[in-house]
């Protein structure tokens, strides 16, 4: 794909998740208003409320960005 294509694609992407209202209240990419501050302040609250009453917070995080050129478009 070359950069236009992919920029088209991402706008219809965009589009299509902007409009909809299926969508699930924690998911925060491609959407108005939301931004990685708040999924951030999620994690927060949520460590901060389980932590207190001892039990353990586990997080895994994954960067994709290295996978993208072995995946097959084809």
């Amino acid at each position: 794909m070359s950069n236009a294509d992919t920029k088209i694609l991402d706008k219809l992407i965009l589009t299509k998740v902007a409009t909809s209202i299926d969508h699930d209240k924690y998911q925060f990419g491609f959407k108005a208003g939301h931004s990685t501050s708040l999924c951030a302040g999620i994690v927060k609250h949520t460590v901060e409320y389980y932590v207190p009453r001892g039990s353990h917070a586990f997080a895994c995080f994954v960067d994709f960005t290295k996978a993208f050129h072995k995946v097959n478009y084809w």
